[in-house]
């Protein structure tokens, strides 16, 4: 099977709590191919992944077997012989190892674990390092553009970034240094205030599926990978771990509910490997895809998910996450067991059974979510629209507190005996959220929260379409629970609208969704676009013919010419635009025939770049046709990017009429990345992309 170690690690978590014996032969059977290849592995031990380390824990954990674990010590053992200060160097292009160095160094104690952790967190970005592939076109890629101290911004492939920056969070936390405290606060900040979508998610761009620009979050070509929002979810549990903030767990929270849950359907059998927060109707989640990372990321953190409930020191136990659930909790010499109930998401009501095995003195602190006063997320990123004035509620024993608040906390010091409970009334009004107006993609638009939960409109519930849905400001929002819908979902709905959460779309076949509705109706989009008036028909040379709906490529579409949309730039990824590859000593052309012959004296063309393959031309012309023949106009052509590239002319009368473009012809030899999946090409190529977002004749 695909990935085996973090299989092991998912099914490892499952044996722990189930007396299933088929899954435990499973989990033995996997276990032994992991451990018979470790042998060989030795002799180069630094391509030995973190999973590996990460699921050894968990294997001796569930089962209290050592092999894997011994098997594991033997593997660290020959690295730390062979890399370190005064020995190898090593700059990885993916960043799991260091998490499985330490989760080695918790499980072992081995402060060598800690310090090759920390050896291979220095090493990035130092310039005596020899790179190859796209690790040395761009360092940032892999964020090895500087050494890690010096880095303050979230940057490059989102998956390998948070891999990063949960062993920098915890590093910083086993040392104490100021330098990587400073580094990973400054990091988090960027990526949380600047560069994280309303669902949690992040990866705004599809080349190297990496960090945007600050504020560039696009809806409908959203990367957002499923394995980034594990590793979003991590990262900030780490970073409560460090600060002890509910900021941080509050985003575990939007994560996990939202960007993360969305990438697995209902049923359990199909993946999201992008989760967009726009469809156009033709993208929908796969049951198998050439790279299978997401699955075992949603198997293991969902597997694992009681792990990241609670937090505690010996006198203190942090309650962060809300989930029905049975826990026995070490506190010092004393055992408490501690009992969530609740139907939250749906419900703000948690109950939290405190039943110590002798009565014990320590400290609760008790999240209380930003959402329940005026905080989307941390930042100003995201705000709500109107303020709520639905207090929480707070009981202990059935007696109505008004507790201490710390760090988002409520905080209760005191003695619990057994029997003790907590209970604790979120109210759930249903909330519009406004995002900053540096977004571009979201001006003029609204997204809907009620909870935890981002909702989104989806075509089974609105009359076959999504895009066109408007919530005015002044529009009603009421919210109820239809236990017959999507496994049983609570609805939010408004006139000509009815939303469901974010994370159960795309288990009704393809269709429309959006996260962001207009607030007006000029923002709403029609489905399909209507040609002009004055057009009859639109033609072109020919597109790009679209296979698969498994990978998020939806935005190419001959109606974007002619749908009327402004653009936000040349790298638009919140609306359509139409590709083309002519062949080399070929034009590529797009026609509108008119239904009469028109009078015409300008046009307007506004070409992509998607930062990837698909590039600005080098030329193009307007022809018009007069009776059979095809005839040039004459006059200042420009190419520019992020612009309307206007023409004027001497008025003529035209049955048809057709822009002609010349693409860049851009050589790929054989070794370099190349179009059309990023990989390495095995043979040179010619590639003539272009892109045209919208074409206009007046």
């Amino acid at each position: 099977g695909f990935d085996n170690p973090r299989l092991i690690e998912a099914v490892s978590y499952m044996v722990a709590k189930s007396r299933d014996a088929g899954l435990a032969q499973t989990l033995e059977k996997m276990v032994d191919r992991e451990v018979a290849a470790t042998p060989a592995r030795l002799q180069n031990p630094i391509r030995i992944s973190g999973y590996f380390y990460e699921a050894a824990v968990a294997y001796y954990h569930a089962t209290g077997n050592r092999r894997m674990l011994d098997a594991a010590v033997k593997a660290i053992d020959a690295l730390d012989a062979a890399y370190g200060p005064g020995k190898k160097t090593h700059v990885s292009s993916h960043e799991g190892m260091k998490i499985g160095l330490l989760a080695m160094y918790r499980e072992i104690g081995d402060p060598r674990y800690e310090k090759l952790a920390q050896f291979f967190l220095d090493e990035r970005g130092k310039d005596d390092y020899p790179r190859t592939g796209e690790y040395a076109l761009d360092r940032t890629y892999a964020q090895d553009d500087k050494p890690v101290v010096r880095q303050t911004e979230a940057e490059g492939h989102c998956v390998r970034a948070t891999y990063l920056y949960i062993p920098f969070t915890d590093i910083a936390g086993f040392t104490g240094a100021p330098d990587y405290n400073r580094a990973i606060d400054s990091i988090w900040q960027d990526a949380v205030y600047r560069k994280t979508y309303v669902t949690g998610a992040i990866g705004s761009v599809r080349f190297h599926e990496q960090y945007g620009q600050p504020y560039e979050l696009p809806n409908l070509n959203a990367w957002n990978e499923t394995c980034a929002s594990y590793g979003n979810f991590v990262w900030n549990q780490r970073m409560f771990l460090l600060h002890r903030d509910a900021r941080y767990a509050d985003l575990m929270e939007r994560v996990l509910f939202n960007g993360f849950l969305d990438g697995v359907s209902l049923k359990g059998d199909r993946f999201f490997y992008q989760n967009p927060l726009m469809s156009w109707g033709n993208y929908e989640r796969f049951d198998w895809i050439d790279t299978p990372c997401c699955p075992p990321n949603v198997v293991r953190l969902m597997a694992s998910l009681g792990n990241y409930i609670y937090a505690k020191s010996a006198d203190e136990l942090y309650v962060n996450l809300f989930v029905g659930s049975n826990a026995r909790i070490a506190m010092g010499s004393n055992r408490v067991r501690v009992r969530q109930e609740t139907r939250y998401p749906w419900e703000g009501n948690v109950k939290i059974d405190v039943d110590p095995d002798t009565a014990a003195t320590f400290t609760m602190y008790v999240r209380i979510p930003g959402w329940t006063g005026n905080q989307v997320m941390a930042g100003d990123l995201y705000k709500f629209l109107g303020n709520s004035r639905a207090p929480v509620v707070f009981k202990i024993n059935g007696r109505a507190v008004n507790p201490t608040m710390a760090n988002g906390y409520a905080k209760i010091a005191r003695e619990w005996k057994p029997g003790d409970s907590v209970e604790l009334s979120m109210p759930m009004p249903v909330r519009r959220v406004l995002a900053d107006p540096r977004v571009k993609d979201d001006a003029g638009l609204v997204a809907l929260e009620r909870g935890p939960l981002v909702y989104c409109a989806e075509w089974p519930d609105n009359r076959g379409h999504a895009l066109n849905v408007v919530v005015p400001d002044n529009a009603p929002l009421k919210s109820e629970f239809r236990k017959d819908l999507l496994n049983g979902v609570a609805v939010v709905t408004a006139p000509n609208l009815t939303a469901i959460p974010y994370y159960a779309w795309s288990n009704r076949g393809m269709g429309e969704m959006a996260v962001w509705l207009p607030r007006q109706p000029e923002k709403s989009v029609t489905v399909p676009v209507p040609l002009p008036a004055t057009i009859a028909q639109v033609q072109s040379s020919g597109g790009i013919e679209k296979k698969w709906t498994g990978y998020n490529d939806q935005n190419d579409d001959i109606a974007a010419v002619y749908d009327g949309a402004d653009p936000i730039g040349s790298a638009d990824e919140s609306h359509r635009y139409f590709r083309m590859r002519p062949p080399v000593g070929q034009h590529a052309w797009v026609e509108y025939d008119f239904k009469r012959p028109q009078k015409i004296s300008s046009a307007m063309a506004y070409f992509a770049d998607d930062k990837r393959f698909c590039k600005m031309p080098v030329s193009w012309r307007v022809l018009y046709k007069d009776g059979a023949e095809w005839k040039p106009i004459t006059a200042a052509y420009t190419v520019a990017k992020d612009q309307f590239n206007r023409v004027t002319f001497s008025p003529v009368t035209a049955t048809a009429v057709r822009i002609e473009v010349e693409p860049q012809t851009i050589h790929y030899k054989t070794g370099e990345i190349g179009p059309p999946g990023a990989n390495f090409l095995n043979a040179p190529i010619d590639w003539r992309e272009f892109g045209l977002i919208e074409w206009r004749v007046k």
